[in-house]
């Protein structure tokens, strides 16, 4: 993910978003609860976080630390499987954890049930982020490349194949998916790519200077909300490409999560000591449900099925489970 730090460069970061509406908060059944989660043990660096559904769990690769981490999101049970220092993204099915070792560029995969290596790919280009589609397939960032490889999965046993790509105007950040279709952002623009035919077919302003993160998709509201690289930002932008609000939640770059379900949206800037929960309208109008305390950096976050949002916390290693009280928005 690219930070905007150097002065220079500041000018370029700058977000003109719109502003962010109007939505009625829903009802809450409390207050959000945090919950710390240890996994390192020690300051570490995170640049991604995500829940497998297949699997039920939350998968961390902090990076560095020859490690990632399995979590159960109800009884917060860690499982720890050995990896490279160089693994910093991993996704999972039920069967398999796919991780990218961005140090030696190949996709390495493990056995969820023993933590053996099982086969790995090597890629022609340092990858970025990987995840699973909802065809099967693996898709995997080459922002040196400007590009997103695809790669197929056989089983019994386990192998890969890259078996197409799909070029992007522009160094991709993160992945996202939703009904037939997959986003990333580049330079200030969401980036929607039809999933059958692999191919770009839309590419729309979200408001930031620059991008950062990984989009997110409302497909029961037609919206994707791209993340800005400076003032904890994020742009909504309709299906058919219309920029239409904006929030910043201060801090630095952002990190988005977003539960489609009950339409919430989660952001932070990192860094920044605070993660803002947004409630989000069909129209695109947000606003601030709840603003949370936490560490003041973390630069990766997801949600689980249970209705608990997940930031990382680098200043210990470990990760932030959130409840959310509220119920979804109308």
């Amino acid at each position: 993910m690219t930070r905007c730090v150097l002065v220079l460069a500041l000018v370029a970061c700058g977000n003109d978003l719109p502003p962010s509406g109007s939505c009625a908060v829903p009802a809450a059944s409390g207050e959000p609860v945090v919950t710390q989660v240890p996994l390192v043990g020690q300051a570490a660096t995170f640049d991604d976080l995500h829940f497998a559904p297949a699997l039920g769990k939350v998968v961390a690769a902090p990076e560095g630390v020859g490690r990632l981490f399995l979590v159960d999101p109800e009884t917060l049970e860690v499982q720890t499987i050995g990896t490279s220092g160089g693994t910093a993204s991993a996704d999972a099915d039920a069967q398999y954890v796919y991780a990218l070792d961005r140090r030696n560029d190949q996709i390495v995969v493990y056995d969820v049930r023993d933590g053996g290596v099982l086969t790995s790919l090597p890629l022609d280009g340092n990858p970025d982020y990987i995840r699973l589609a909802p065809d099967g397939e693996l898709w995997v960032t080459l922002p040196g490349k400007d590009r997103i490889d695809v790669v197929a999965i056989t089983s019994d046993p386990v192998s890969l194949t890259r078996v197409g790509s799909i070029a992007i105007s522009g160094a991709p950040e993160g992945l996202t998916f939703g009904n037939g279709r997959g986003y990333t952002q580049t330079g200030g623009r969401a980036v929607t790519i039809d999933l059958a035919e692999r191919l770009v077919i839309g590419e729309h302003d979200t408001g930031c200077g620059a991008s950062h993160g990984f989009p997110q998709v409302d497909d029961g509201y037609g919206l994707v909300i791209g993340g800005c690289a400076a003032s904890g930002g994020a742009g909504v932008v309709s299906r058919d490409g219309e920029l239409l609000t904006g929030f910043e939640a201060g801090g630095d770059a952002a990190v988005l999560a977003y539960d489609g379900a009950r339409h919430h949206f989660y952001l932070r800037g990192d860094p920044g000591s605070d993660l803002a929960m947004l409630a989000v309208c069909p129209d695109g109008g947000m606003t601030e449900m709840a603003r949370v305390q936490i560490s003041d950096e973390g630069h990766a976050s997801t949600v689980d099925d249970l209705g608990n949002v997940w930031v990382a916390d680098a200043t210990t290693g470990g990760l932030f489970r959130v409840s959310d009280p509220f119920a979804s928005t109308k």
